[in-house]
């Protein structure tokens, strides 16, 4: 019965982590069709018009929840790889941990400096 239990809680993991990235996906590719329709619809945009749609609220919040969903979605895709291909016990889970450990540093890095960046702390 615990076999059964312990595949049940995996399996709805990876649905959950299915669903998210997938979630993640539609996020990220909306911001790109909007920022595509911002830019077509003012090609003629100056640094102030620019920097004016940039710093509104409803910019601030759409590229923070952007990079929020561009840094799980690569989480899930990261975390994925690193558990199909480094497999086993010993060496191979020190391994995969320290391959973990450098992909989230890596990503709180990456989530840090691009929120900084858009609320202009840098």
């Amino acid at each position: 019965m615990d076999r059964y239990m312990s595949e049940s809680r995996s399996s709805k993991r990876g649905l959950i982590d299915f669903i998210v990235q997938r979630l993640t996906a539609v996020i990220i590719g909306i911001y790109v069709i909007h920022l595509t329709v911002i830019f077509a619809l003012n090609g003629d945009m100056d640094y102030i018009a620019w920097r004016s749609y940039f710093t509104s609220g409803y910019s601030l919040l759409l590229s923070s929840l952007t990079v929020l969903a561009i840094a799980i979605h690569s989480w899930i895709g990261m975390w994925t790889v690193g558990t199909d291909y480094i497999r086993g016990q010993g060496v191979a889970k020190g391994l995969r941990l320290a391959y973990q450990l450098v992909i989230g540093a890596a990503l709180l890095v990456f989530l840090v400096w691009s929120l900084s960046l858009i609320w202009g702390h840098l």
